[in-house]
């Protein structure tokens, strides 16, 4: 077990950051703690439902970090992959995400 904590104590310590913020998306709807201030407020119909669908992706990522993790014991090439991939779909998401709910006056466009 200590072996195991000394190699992946990082990721678990990402992990438990990420379950956080998605707890705080999911249950306290604090959308604000994701998004720039010089984006603007998502407009308050569109609160709810931007919480939950970033709340679900960031719980998928950190979901795809435990993978990475414990893909890491067998093959440490195929973990750094297998992360590289969770972070292109989840960026090709939160901008999904972004584009569907979020402000388009906003500096960030793609």
């Amino acid at each position: 077990m200590t072996a195991f904590l000394e190699q992946h104590a990082i990721q678990i310590l990402l992990c438990v950051l990420i379950v956080y913020e998605a707890v705080r998306l999911l249950v306290f709807k604090d959308i604000d703690s994701i998004r720039p201030k010089e984006w603007g407020p998502v407009k308050e119909e569109f609160r709810d439902a931007y919480a939950r669908e970033m709340g679900i992706l960031i719980l998928v990522f950190g979901l795809c970090m435990i993978g990475m993790a414990v893909i890491s014991l067998y093959d440490g090439l195929m973990s750094l992959l297998f992360i590289l991939l969770a972070i292109g779909v989840t960026f090709y998401r939160f901008n999904r995400i972004e584009k569907k709910y979020g402000n388009e006056n906003h500096h960030y466009k793609s």
